[in-house]
């Protein structure tokens, strides 16, 4: 494996496990979300409710998308290496969920390995975009 990748694959190992570490930690439950927004924001109920739905589902959104990114950057000269990113980000996502089932306070959910999954696709569509715009301006 050459140096650069080396790299990209010891960030990718490294984002597994802040996203396992993050998965353990029972400060990261809808309930204390919750509580921490209210306490910055001293919003209502109803809107402390969305802000956390968007705030839990973004970071998932966003941190699968990430590890897409590096699984991509670790294969990116393979033939399918944006559909193998994928299905690495996805199979993590729900290991990670099933991971998330056995800690106390905390559910897993199918929905949230559709969301890792989406936030991946995202992540690859967007890299896949720029790939293309740099290569078509340098030719």
């Amino acid at each position: 494996m050459k140096g650069n990748k080396k790299w990209w694959l010891v960030g990718a190992l490294i984002w597994m496990v802040i996203i396992f570490l993050v998965t353990q930690l029972p400060y990261f439950t809808g309930e204390r979300t919750a509580s921490a927004i209210n306490e910055v924001s001293g919003a209502g109920k109803g809107l402390i409710d969305e802000l956390n739905f968007i705030m839990r589902k973004a970071s998932h959104f966003s941190a699968f998308g990430i590890l897409a990114f590096l699984f991509f950057q670790v294969i990116r000269n393979y033939r399918f290496a944006y559909f193998f990113a994928w299905v690495a980000a996805f199979l993590y996502a729900m290991s990670d969920e099933w991971h998330q089932s056995f800690m106390p306070d905390r559910m897993a959910s199918f929905k949230d390995v559709l969301i890792d999954g989406g936030g991946a696709f995202l992540a690859l569509f967007m890299t896949f975009l720029v790939r293309r715009w740099r290569k078509a301006a340098g030719s």
